[in-house]
């Protein structure tokens, strides 16, 4: 599997799974090039970001959670801190983290279009009866790969409240995994997400 390919299921996993939450993949993040065809390795790189604007499906159910999470298409918009680093070894052996910590704003929406890869590529008419909500939030993503599997796990943590008053917290994790035997572009041979507000 080349590393392009295991980047770009990296980050349609943490998409797919991170419905409803912050993804990695629309965080208005550089580019990385290393592990490219142009860069192929070894080669490490680093890159620094300040800010997110995010289009997510509804999030899976989750306890405790406000109901519209699940039935409605999301945005997150926000500023603060964030960096992506990765690591590709002679071998494309690759390894990457991505992290981010600042101040979001969520808004729920009725509407919303998803694209052939399960990606939202828009969405219209905000909830009424939901949000928008705002407060803090802090992301962390990570994997590694091989020619033979790949790992990604991912946990988010946001404190949120919304224009009443009324907050609640909210904590997320995700995993997929791919062994030897797996298709790298199918399903994951191991996934969980955990979802829960407070």
């Amino acid at each position: 599997m080349g590393v392009r390919r295991l980047c770009a299921a990296a980050v349609t996993v943490f998409a797919m799974s991170m419905m409803g939450i912050p993804s990695a993949s629309a965080a208005t993040a550089p580019d990385l090039t290393c592990g490219s065809p142009a860069d192929p390795g070894p080669c490490q790189q680093t890159e620094h970001f300040s800010d997110i604007n995010e289009l997510d499906t509804p999030a899976p159910p989750g306890g405790g959670c406000p109901a519209a999470l699940s039935n409605d298409f999301v945005t997150f918009v926000g500023t603060g801190h964030g960096i992506e680093h990765l690591n590709v070894n002679k071998a494309q052996d690759g390894w990457f983290t991505m992290t981010f910590t600042g101040t979001v704003t969520v808004t729920l929406y009725l509407n919303g279009t998803v694209n052939g890869n399960g990606d939202v590529t828009s969405v219209s008419n905000p909830d009424p009866n939901a949000g928008p909500y705002t407060g803090k939030m802090t992301e962390w993503f990570g994997g590694s790969f091989n020619n033979q599997s790949s790992v990604f796990h991912g946990t988010n943590n946001l404190s949120l409240v919304d224009a009443s008053g009324a907050s609640f917290s909210l904590h997320f994790v995700t995993h997929a995994s791919w062994t030897p035997g797996t298709d790298p572009d199918g399903p994951p041979h191991t996934a969980f997400d955990k979802l829960r507000c407070t």
